[in-house]
């Protein structure tokens, strides 16, 4: 029969193991997160097998996975993780089962889960403290009189905020509004469309712009498809003094999130309103901040003035989508409008 094994890297330990089948890796009681994770198998004796390993990991979200002894997790970053899924692969994988439980923060050891079973937690900043894997022959039961083999907390509505309003005069500057996507293109979707959630903050976005003085310009007003090209020729035709576009990011992990920006590679003055913009947002949302990207896209490539797309939050996320519901709308364009005032000041 193979051989399991399994190393790992813990808060202030460093690299622990290799321990084999069934052994605890990692230590309990003391408030030590597992970071890393690797497994694998030995004397296969030509057999056709290997584990397939994915992990949850803090501010991440599920990690892509990994086969046979490659890390999962991280080493020297300080992010817990805080699920682990485990399956085996190959031809010959249908002799054997894989069995894995955890050591949970306020949990403590989770029943055991099963050929790729979700095991720990999901939501709740719960570290991952040690875990036991167990390789058997097919038709082994090891579950225990526990209902707990993962727990997916369900985020909590942000409580309605009052933020505070940003000072700042804007008179004489034309500001267009770029609400992306819309009509028959929805953009990303979740729980929200990506299309209503732009044009949502666009609508917040404007009158704020026109309270200081601005002349804003929309590319759409309602529910409509814009054609790509059009959009930055009505920021040109205007005249206008910025262009910003603004979206919101999707991923096929519901776990993604964060925030980030486009500029126009080689723009010096759309480099300095994207960062300002970002900053914004990062102080408002307090996301998981995912950068300035400088890219060749429509928006920011044919527009003549200095321009700007946000990706705020991720419509694919719950998270997000809970938040952008329960006031995340009006802090997006506030942190939006934070980097405008910023511009010019």
């Amino acid at each position: 029969m193979a051989v399991l094994k399994y190393s790992g890297h813990q808060q202030d330990f460093g690299d622990i193991g290799p321990v084999t089948s069934g052994e605890t890796l990692g230590v309990t009681g003391r408030s030590k997160r597992l970071e890393g994770l690797k497994v694998w198998l030995d004397e296969l004796n030509g057999q056709d097998i290997n584990v397939f390993l994915r992990g949850h990991q803090q501010d991440v979200g599920w990690l892509e996975p990994v086969y046979n002894g490659a890390l999962c997790g991280s080493i020297g970053q300080g992010k817990r993780l805080e699920a682990v899924q485990i399956e085996l692969t190959g031809a010959d994988a249908e002799k054997y089962d894989i069995h894995y439980q955890v050591h949970s923060e306020n949990i403590g050891w989770t029943n055991w889960a099963k050929n790729g079973e979700l095991c720990g937690s999901e939501g709740g900043g719960l570290r991952i403290e040690a875990i036991r894997i167990v390789l058997t022959p097919k038709g082994i039961d090891l579950n225990v009189d526990n209902p707990n083999k993962y727990i997916k907390f369900e985020p909590a509505p942000a409580a309605p905020v009052t933020p505070a309003a940003p000072a700042g005069n804007l008179s004489g500057k034309i500001i267009c509004i770029n609400p992306g996507h819309g009509g028959s293109d929805p953009g990303a979707c979740g729980d929200l469309r990506e299309s209503d959630m732009n044009l949502t903050v666009a609508l917040i976005l404007g009158p704020m712009l026109t309270e200081r003085g601005a002349q804003v310009i929309y590319t759409r007003t309602t529910d409509e498809r814009v054609p790509l090209s059009d959009r930055p020729v009505i920021a040109n035709n205007a005249g206008a003094d910025l262009f910003i576009s603004i979206h919101h990011n999707g991923s096929s992990d519901p776990n993604a999130s964060g925030t980030c920006a486009i500029s126009y590679p080689g723009s010096e003055n759309g480099y300095r309103l994207a960062t300002l913009c970002l900053k914004g947002l990062y102080n408002r949302l307090g996301l998981q901040q995912r950068g300035l990207i400088q890219r060749d896209d429509s928006d920011v490539t044919y527009s003549d003035m200095p321009a700007v797309i946000t990706e705020a939050m991720f419509a694919s996320c719950p998270a997000d989508c809970a938040l952008f519901q329960n006031g995340g709308a009006e802090l997006e364009a506030l942190g939006i409008l934070d980097g405008i005032l910023a511009y010019f000041g």
